[in-house]
């Protein structure tokens, strides 16, 4: 009863007690329905995808947060229990209070380190966040370009059993452009639908012509005609509908393929060879760039880059307790020729009481000559 209150609808008591048990039950389940469906969270706005992610907000919000005015004319009655719901909350009180505050909340999340984060600056109400975004992004001026952008598509797009474009893709981008237009306050009638349909689907296969004959006369809607048309396309082109075909596979293998190193996955590691052959070209440092700004990447390889930088330090540790072997790179002659050296230094430098060396003794006096000097061998040693 206070549902319905709350919706503006009228309770008629002698009704619900007639079937009391049947309400009861349809209020339990529309409970249980209402707790189990849950939209995924919005993805980062973006402003080249504002109609998909603004549509994306609504559902996720749920029945917090109207997505337009209702059209003139409509009928309250005829309205789902959860539009009604939407179009009476109150916009003040305690109720709206909370709600505002959690649409406030997920608004600047999303928009946080984005373009649109400056248009939510000092804003309190998450009504007002919304509507601030809408003025920005979606007012007359937006709304103009939109409009111009979809009827190029319409006007430029065309089926022609290209590989890299199919018939799902057409579709797709004419419903996409019928959307948008219709968002804007001008629709297209289905008769407009269909000859756009069917004059943009120049596809020269001979039976496919014929089977857009047989639609014209068979199907009245664009969405029943689709339906129609995707069954014919799957019949006679499967190689389109595989998710994987040769030609598409090797196609793109040759397309993530940079100076002969395979830059297919960016998150996987790249050895000292890569990198070099990467580091060739402009194109491939952009490559590099990308792949070395990863934040994740040290801890993605943290083993291999850390046995890496092991293998480094003993290398250089290595190399700093090393002693070279004199010994192994002079010959004998050389041997010779240092020692020479050597005691003709110090011969030369007898005055000097400093570098006399040790005297020798002779047996026959045992007695110190003071002019007789030690000899030394090729390291320097005293013989």
């Amino acid at each position: 009863m206070t549902d319905r209150r709350r919706r503006g609808l009228s309770f008629h008591l002698d009704l619900y007690r007639q079937e009391a048990d049947e309400y009861i039950s349809f209020a339990e389940i529309d409970a249980e329905t209402e707790n189990d469906v849950a939209a995924d969270k919005p993805d980062k706005f973006k402003y080249s995808s504002w109609n998909k992610w603004e549509e994306s907000v609504y559902n996720y919000l749920d029945s917090i947060i109207r997505y337009k005015d209702l059209d003139e004319g409509i009928e309250w009655e005829s309205l789902d229990r959860k539009t009604q719901q939407i179009y009476t909350a109150p916009l003040e009180g305690f109720k709206f209070n909370i709600d505002s505050k959690r649409v406030l909340t997920l608004l600047k999340e999303l928009c946080l380190e984005t373009e649109a984060e400056t248009w939510l600056r000092n804003i309190k109400c998450g009504r007002e966040a919304m509507k601030a975004l809408q003025i920005h992004y979606d007012g007359p001026d937006e709304s103009k370009r939109r409009k111009e952008e979809a009827r190029a598509k319409l006007k430029n797009i065309y089926y022609k059993h290209v590989g890299t474009f199919t018939f799902e893709k057409f579709v797709t981008k004419l419903y996409d452009a019928f959307q948008i237009l219709e968002k804007y306050g001008e629709p297209l009638y289905e008769e407009e639908k269909l000859r756009l349909l069917f004059t943009k689907s120049q596809n020269a296969h001979p039976e496919f012509k014929q089977e857009i004959v047989i639609c014209r006369s068979k199907c009245l809607s664009f969405t029943s005609a689709v339906i129609y048309l995707k069954t014919v396309v799957a019949r006679l082109f499967p190689d389109v509908v595989k998710p994987k075909s040769r030609r598409n596979v090797s196609s793109n293998k040759a397309s993530k393929e940079l100076n002969g190193v395979d830059i297919s996955d960016l998150a996987r590691w790249y050895d000292s060879s890569e990198i070099r052959k990467l580091n060739e070209s402009q194109a491939g440092r952009r490559i590099l760039a990308k792949i070395m700004g990863d934040k994740k990447r040290h801890q993605r390889h943290k083993d291999k880059i850390d046995r890496i930088k092991s293998e480094k330090r003993r290398r250089v540790k290595s190399v700093e307790i090393k002693q070279p072997d004199d010994s192994s790179t002079l010959s004998d002659r050389d041997h010779r020729l240092v020692a020479a050296m050597i005691n003709g230094v110090n011969n030369a430098s007898k005055h000097d009481s400093s570098m006399n060396g040790r005297l020798i003794r002779t047996r026959e006096n045992d007695s110190a000559s003071s002019e007789s000097a030690v000899t030394f061998d090729y390291l320097g040693n005293p013989l």
